[in-house]
């Protein structure tokens, strides 16, 4: 299933609607690929929280802080994102886009697409490729974004170009994997950029 336009302008972050019969359960990798720079709590990106437990999921779960409590994934929020698509099982950790989005695109909101597991099988698996493919033609602002070496920043590239187009809608097979290792190459070539962290005195991290 792949989500119109307007449906996707919905699920802006102020309108936040969970998909019912989703939970985190033992997924925890926000919890490790993420960046949390705040005056409650400090940790870098690609470093696990130390109140994650060993099977997975928060131990202060129903203490947690505000920012962890206040964030959702892409897969709690997009039922177009089916259930395979939890991020521990997909090696996925879609996020909502609210930033440069081109002015092209009626919608203020668009997909992120991290890859978290084995960056090069996932964009040679098919149902991804279908995914990018479908959502590149209904005009929704796709990215394929790549985390960082631990305490950096991730890299970040927009699907949507002409040549992801074309491939898109040609329908032949192996267009569309072209194109995607191609931007995978582009991003594992980025000069990743060290967060330098504005606050201290909580820190979370087990590194």
């Amino acid at each position: 299933m792949v989500a119109s336009m307007a449906s996707l302008g919905m699920a802006m972050p102020h309108q936040q609607v969970l998909v019912p019969g989703r939970e985190c359960g033992p997924c925890d990798v926000c919890c490790v690929v993420l960046q949390i720079d705040t005056g409650e709590i400090q940790k870098a990106s690609g470093e696990r929280c130390r109140h994650c437990l060993p099977s997975g999921g928060c131990g202060i779960h129903q203490a947690r802080p505000a920012v962890c409590a206040g964030f959702y994934c892409a897969w709690r929020v997009l039922d177009m994102l089916g259930p395979d698509w939890r991020p521990d099982k997909s090696g996925v950790f879609a996020q909502l886009e609210t930033e440069n989005i081109p002015p092209q695109f009626p919608v203020r909101s668009g997909i992120s697409l991290m890859l978290t597991s084995n960056p090069l099988k996932t964009v040679r698996e098919r149902w991804f490729q279908e995914f990018v493919g479908k959502s590149v033609v209904s005009g929704i602002p796709l990215f394929l974004s790549l985390p960082g070496p631990r305490g950096h920043l991730p890299a970040k590239i927009m699907l949507n170009s002409d040549e992801m187009l074309a491939a898109a809608a040609s329908r032949v097979g192996g267009r569309i994997r072209e194109q995607l290792e191609l931007m995978l190459k582009c991003l594992a070539a980025h000069p990743f950029e060290r967060h330098v962290a504005i606050h201290s005195g909580n820190p979370a991290g087990t590194a």
